[in-house]
């Protein structure tokens, strides 16, 4: 009987702890270089949820962390600059978990002004063992216009994985295996991976392999524009 109490009591403990963790969510933020981001977070479901927001530098210290709670429907907001310090290393990921289905709303600012918005509705996948999966985006150095890759490791695992980038006539220009460790991200300046031209544009290729990244793409011309990318192929 007493063993039957300790698992009990550890059963219900795990609770506590993965409670808040049924959907999980990652995505990019900068706070440097006068750089900002506002996050909304909206319940989609009928039901309150618990949610726990996390924020971690780019070497994958965790910076600041949230709990909180949403009734149905409800949506809170957080200005990061209102909680994690401004810095060189103040970008990288932000995971939030969920008891329910979440829509996850970005604000990026520069400057004190809106520079590109996003939402955020699908989860970090969970990847079959043993099997590759692949991010796709668009990045170009065509036109006046220039891309930063980065590459973010929203567990508290190490991963690995391939970064290829091929031009409009599938010809590979660039490739590095790159290792993240738990949290932590990677930047890739497309102006010092591959220089600037007309024909500099095309595809990045993204393999991972036993735990998904997170990809964000930023496009800089006149002005700023950032994207998250977690739907994966095979």
């Amino acid at each position: 009987m007493k063993r039957l109490l300790v698992v009990v009591g550890l059963a219900l403990a795990l609770v506590g702890v993965f409670g808040a963790a049924q959907h999980f969510y990652a995505f990019y933020y900068d706070l440097s270089d006068g750089q900002d981001l506002t996050v909304n977070l909206i319940n989609t479901m009928g039901s309150d949820s618990d949610y726990v927001l996390r924020v971690y530098d780019a070497w994958g210290s965790l910076l600041w962390e949230k709990p909180g709670d949403l009734t149905s429907y409800e949506a809170d907001f957080y200005t990061l600059s209102d909680y994690v310090p401004s810095g060189d290393w103040s970008w990288g990921v932000v995971t939030v978990e969920s008891d329910e289905l979440l829509v996850i709303g970005l604000e990026y600012m520069a400057d004190g002004a809106v520079v590109s918005v996003d939402t955020i509705a699908q989860e970090v996948p969970t990847l079959e063992e043993g099997t590759p999966y692949w991010l796709g985006a668009y990045y170009t150095q065509a036109g006046g216009l220039s891309t930063g890759v980065i590459v973010m490791n929203p567990w508290d695992q190490p991963v690995s994985v391939s970064v290829t980038l091929y031009n409009p006539k599938g010809e590979e220009l660039y490739s590095q295996d790159i290792e993240l460790a738990p949290h932590e991200s990677e930047y890739l300046d497309l102006d010092k991976a591959v220089g600037q031209g007309g024909l500099i544009w095309g595809l990045v290729d993204v393999q991972m392999l036993g735990k998904a990244v997170i990809v964000a793409l930023e496009y800089y011309g006149e002005g700023l524009e950032i994207d998250n990318i977690t739907e994966y192929y095979f």
